[in-house]
């Protein structure tokens, strides 16, 4: 699979899947666990899916984790606002800044840190 389109196909699915889980919850009246199942929801999806991008990379560890981490915020943020300028969320654009963007810090976090570690690995800093 070319990398660009692996990228931008595992960054569309690290959106999906969260923000799906955070649509039923938020509409079966689970706004009071809101918060913590979306952060859940983004680390867990982007934890599989970092692991999985990385199975096939050999070098450059950390570059890959910075470049698809700004991917995949970028990409999160963007298909959120696609989504309150349509009126599916109900959240107005300042809402959204100040409650759920943040969230999305868990993405390059994780990534980065995923970069670190595999670079870590490869020098054999870590045993």
């Amino acid at each position: 699979m070319n990398k660009i389109f692996k990228i931008l196909i595992f960054g569309l699915i690290v959106w999906i899947i969260p923000t799906l889980i955070t649509l039923l919850v938020s509409y079966l009246n689970g706004l009071y666990l809101f918060d913590v199942i979306s952060a859940i929801a983004i680390a867990v999806t982007v934890i599989v899916f970092v692991y999985l991008y990385f199975k096939d990379i050999t070098a450059q560890y950390i570059k890959e984790g910075i470049i698809i981490g700004i991917v995949w915020l970028v990409i999160s943020i963007v298909l959120d606002i696609v989504l309150i300028l349509l009126g599916i969320t109900k959240l107005s654009l300042n809402e959204y800044a100040i409650y759920i963007a943040p969230l999305y810090i868990i993405i390059p976090a994780i990534t980065i840190g995923f970069g670190l570690y595999k670079d870590q690995m490869a020098n054999g800093d870590i045993e």
